[in-house]
């Protein structure tokens, strides 16, 4: 008799006379399968069950396959169609298990990415936002504090005299300004105007674009935003300056300025203004990238920190995972394997409490039956 193993195809030829009884079990020697034959009955019937632990030569009540080198099988086959697989069915249960803690581990990975670096990169120009609004109070506070009480004092101490170091709110300032530099080289302070005194408040073509942009619309306060300078990332704020009538002594007309101006400056440079019109804007910058590049490597940090707390996790579940679980289930089908090839003497750990030594007991259960109940054949014959 020919038979083929549809687990995998593989054909063997059987002598059905040294078949002893109406059925005896085999072994596949390629995939492990169980094969019923029945020797009676040119079909056979095979048990889609992969033992890799049983020995392929057969026991008592077994016999051994002898290969066929002939592809095709004579006489009748089996109509039964083996059913299709699934894609996890391939996989142990050990391996899909995996899978799942990947898939889990995979999102919760990029979740954190997107949620912790959203926040770090939050909180990184919140602390930018925070140094540039504290240097232009600092500023205005500086320019207010010499035109509200250091000016009217020396007008009153020297009538009819223009101090420019002490009455000048922008020269006052910008030599605070100065002073903080040397401390902080990266800030940025100018007075942006379209037309200085002092050509170092030159108002470059950004400042100059946000100045007639206060200029077209009164209503404008503030602007705010990222720049780049010289390849680097830096948040500007500026802020209008409106001409006031006490500021036309010094830049409406040169004659009607302090000699002490014309001195210095020449008559030639801010002059000309109106009140209500901006004459510049209070400008400041701090730097960005490298606040910004912190808080990014500091996300990189962080989401090492959590792959590596992963790993170790995974690493101590799949321990616990092989002992507590898979371990026992080996057991019970490495003895279920020799109990379906005759074996029925094999002790079954019936131990544990929890479900799987219920399903122990279960095992030891039907093999006891099994064992009555040969026993019972046998006295019969």
């Amino acid at each position: 008799m020919i038979i083929k193993c549809d687990n995998c195809g593989k054909q063997y030829n059987i002598d059905v006379n040294k078949i002893k009884g109406e059925k005896v079990r085999t072994q596949c020697l390629e995939c492990n399968g169980i094969i019923v034959v029945n020797k009676f009955k040119p079909e056979f019937e095979l048990e889609l069950v992969d033992y890799s632990s049983l020995s392929p030569n057969g026991k008592e009540g077994t016999t051994k396959l002898a290969e066929s080198s002939d592809d095709k099988l004579s006489g009748k086959q089996s109509q039964e169609t083996k059913p299709k697989r699934k894609f996890f069915d391939a996989f142990k249960l050990k391996t899909k298990f995996n899978i799942a803690i990947g898939a889990l581990f995979l999102v919760c990975v990029i979740s954190i990415y997107f949620i912790a670096g959203d926040r770090l990169q939050k909180d990184a120009e919140k602390q930018v936002f925070d140094k540039a609004r504290l240097l232009l109070t600092t500023m205005e506070s500086s320019r207010s504090f010499t035109s509200k009480v250091i000016k009217p004092a020396l007008y009153k101490a020297l009538p009819g005299r223009f101090i420019v170091e002490g009455m000048s709110s922008s020269f006052g300032a910008r030599n605070i300004f100065e002073r903080i530099s040397k401390s902080y080289p990266q800030y940025y302070f100018k007075h942006a105007a379209p037309n200085p005194r002092n050509p170092i408040n030159k108002a470059s073509a950004l400042e100059m674009n946000i100045i007639n942009k206060f200029q077209a619309n009164p209503a404008l306060k503030e602007w705010k935003g990222f720049t780049d300078k010289k390849g680097k990332k830096e948040y500007m704020i500026m802020k209008p300056i409106v001409a006031k009538e006490r500021c036309m002594r010094c830049h409406s007309a040169p004659e009607k300025a302090p000699s002490e101006l014309i001195e210095r400056y020449g008559a030639k440079n801010g002059f000309g203004r109106k009140v209500g019109e901006v004459i510049g804007t209070l400008t400041v910058s701090v730097p960005a990238s490298a606040v910004m590049d912190t808080a990014s490597k500091n996300t990189f940090i962080f989401i090492v920190i959590v792959i590596l707390f992963f790993v170790i996790l995974t690493l101590i579940i799949n321990f616990l995972f092989g002992r507590v679980i898979l371990q026992p289930i080996n057991k019970l089908s490495e003895v279920a394997n020799k109990i379906s090839v005759g074996e029925i003497n094999e002790d079954i750990d019936v131990s544990g409490e929890d479900e799987i030594g219920n399903l122990a007991k279960s095992f030891e259960r039907m093999r006891t039956s099994i064992k009555i109940a040969f026993d019972r054949i046998k006295r019969k014959r």
